[in-house]
């Protein structure tokens, strides 16, 4: 299995065989009230567009209970249909994530943008206290064998190397002053929104940076840029965490 050579400087434009079927931006903030009283409105009267808004089923738990479980915390309990995004709200904390098929990095960093604009004049933000950047990506494949050789990885345990099993690998990797949560799953199904279902080997990377609690306002300074940084960081961990078989088989454009 291949590494990629100088994949940072060398990053592919495009995949002809597009994999990605998930992209998601998401920030974590402390705030005066529930975010998700406030905010849903705010986006609403500051977001230009035909918009709609649904309850989640965990809006329906009280808070008290919500607050014991910290896997909940972040937890979205409303999800607004905004253009080609949906934006998911829970009490401490906002996501954007492009509808299927993908609309390009372009549009999706416009869409960031606005909408964190719009968190900013809710006035409900403290401090921010993290952001982070998901691309999951789908790549259909045949036998595990095949899975395997499709991953820039070695694995062995217990003097066994990890050469056709089913397997399912999570690790965190600082790299580029950002932590990257990478997943991969090799037999995964995924529902897509639109009711398609996909399967495949799953590439999950969510890059995220922590913030020690600065304002809103000091994280929207600059912001472009630290979007575009992490963006890139992101893309780069996952042409990383392929093998150059599969960059092949994927058919990359260049500049």
């Amino acid at each position: 299995m291949g590494r990629m050579s100088d994949m940072t400087s060398n990053l592919p434009i495009k995949l002809k065989k597009e994999p990605l079927i998930d992209a998601v931006f998401e920030v974590r903030f402390s705030c005066a009230v529930p975010a998700s009283i406030v905010v849903p409105g705010s986006l609403f009267n500051n977001l230009e567009g035909g918009k709609t808004i649904e309850s989640l089923p965990l809006s329906q738990l009280p808070k008290p209970i919500r607050d014991a479980d910290p896997n909940l915390k972040f937890a979205p309990l409303s999800r607004i249909d905004w253009n080609g995004f949906f934006i998911s709200i829970g009490d401490s904390s906002l996501s954007v994530s492009c509808k299927y098929p993908y609309c390009g990095w372009r549009i999706f960093i416009k869409a960031i943008e606005d909408v964190m604009q719009a968190l900013a004049q809710s006035n409900v933000v403290t401090a921010v206290d993290r952001y982070s950047m998901k691309y999951v990506d789908l790549i259909p494949s045949s036998s595990n064998q095949q899975k395997v050789s499709m991953i820039n990885f070695k694995v062995s345990i217990a003097d066994h190397q990890l050469e056709k099993e089913p397997f399912q690998l999570r690790i965190e990797i600082p790299r580029d002053g950002l932590v990257h949560a990478v997943q991969v799953v090799s037999s995964a199904q995924a529902t897509l929104h639109t009711g398609i279902v996909k399967e495949g080997l799953i590439i999950d990377v969510d890059s995220f940076s922590d913030q020690k609690g600065i304002s809103i306002h000091s994280l929207l300074n600059g912001f472009t840029e630290k979007l575009e940084a992490i963006h890139k960081a992101n893309k780069a961990m996952f042409f990383d965490c392929i093998s150059t078989e599969t960059l092949e088989l994927l058919e990359p454009e260049y500049e």
